[in-house]
């Protein structure tokens, strides 16, 4: 499988796992991975991002992949987009059985110029809203 069918099916789990995600029509893009056509002068661009789930705490990790994808936002805002957001997917969240990852999210404070960041565990089909 290569990596945008792999993307496909991140993007159609996410898709029926997260209940508030808008109707629309998805498009496979380049930068950002896709676009969410919600009318024709309304749009979102969603990119995706593996979470690198190294020696350090998983907020850490959130850290880094939200500073990875950083600069990537002024190449998106060339386009006209209503909404940038940002899935962080893991294929399971490292230590999710040790503590209550919900409680732990929730308490933490992030930065990003992404209208939406999402952490999605595509082990379990949960979604933790970042920002």
């Amino acid at each position: 499988m290569n990596q945008k069918e792999e993307e496909q099916l991140i993007i159609k789990y996410f898709r029926e796992s997260y209940s508030d995600f808008p109707k629309g029509k998805l498009t496979n893009s380049e930068s950002p991975d896709f676009i969410l056509k919600l009318s024709p002068k309304k749009s979102i661009g969603i990119e995706l991002t593996r979470l690198d789930q190294n020696e350090g705490s998983l907020k850490e990790n959130i850290e880094f992949a939200l500073v990875r994808k950083k600069d990537k936002i002024k190449l998106y805002q060339r386009n006209v987009f209503n909404q940038l957001w940002l899935i962080i997917h893991a294929d399971l969240i490292k230590d999710s059985k040790s503590y209550h990852i919900a409680n732990k999210i929730a308490n933490w404070e992030f930065s990003s110029n992404f209208d939406k960041v999402f952490l999605f565990d595509l082990f379990t089909g949960k979604i933790f809203k970042l920002i």
